[in-house]
Formats: structure tokens, C-alpha cells, sequence
């Protein structure tokens, strides 16, 4: 599949900048989430254990709250632009190890910005 040149280019440009940070306990490590993180986004739960993305402001997936899924989603890219996502949307993800273009099939049930809240 082809992706549009915009995408293309947002894939090129993008190195993890957070995923191989180590924390020496939690409390640090949700400090730094909780600074790092420009947005929250929250899936509509159908049963499965993927429930929430924390994004960086450049896109990048910090934390997922499930650890069995970090190996795959941290470090990923948000291809979606974070200011215009809405409830009902799917997003679209780059995930670097697997070079691959990835929508999830969760609905966005809720999302969370710093500056603001919008559902």
C-alpha cells in the first residue's frame, strides 16, 4: 500500500526518542510520564487489554498500561493528528520494528490533552 507523501514523510523524519528509558522505581517513571505526555488517549473497552495511549508531543507512544503490548507500542508513532482526534475515531500507527502502517481497531472512546479536554 502506498501511503500519502504527508505520512510518508512524518515516517521518515521520526526516531523513538523514549523508548529505551529505564526508571529506577515507578514513582519516577509516572513523573516522567505525566510531564512527557501531551495527550491520553482512551479506547472504548470491548474486553481486550489495550485501554489507553500516552502520546509525547511529537506522536511518539510512551506508555500503553499494559505490559504485555509495550514491546509493540511503545516507541510507536501516532500517524493521526492529536488535536483533531474525536471520540468514535480509529487511529492510525507506525510501529518501527515491524515497518508497518497499523490501525487500531478500537474505537477512541475519550481523549485527554494537557492544555484542554475534549471527548
Amino acid at each position: 500500500m502506498k501511503l500519502p507523501k504527508h505520512i510518508q514523510l512524518k515516517i521518515d523524519s521520526f526516531k523513538p526518542e523514549y523508548k529505551e528509558l529505564k526508571f529506577t522505581d515507578s514513582n519516577s517513571f509516572l513523573l516522567w510520564l505525566r510531564e512527557t505526555s501531551e495527550t491520553e488517549i482512551i479506547f472504548k473497552d470491548s474486553g481486550q487489554d489495550l485501554i489507553k495511549f500516552f502520546v509525547s508531543e511529537s506522536g511518539e507512544i510512551l506508555h500503553t498500561e499494559v505490559p504485555s503490548l509495550s514491546n509493540i507500542y511503545n516507541g510507536a508513532l501516532l500517524l493521526d493528528n492529536q488535536e483533531l482526534i474525536i471520540s468514535g475515531d480509529n487511529i492510525a500507527i507506525w510501529i518501527p520494528e515491524f515497518n508497518e502502517v497499523s490501525t487500531i481497531k478500537y474505537e477512541v472512546k475519550k481523549v485527554i490533552r494537557k492544555s484542554h479536554e475534549r471527548n
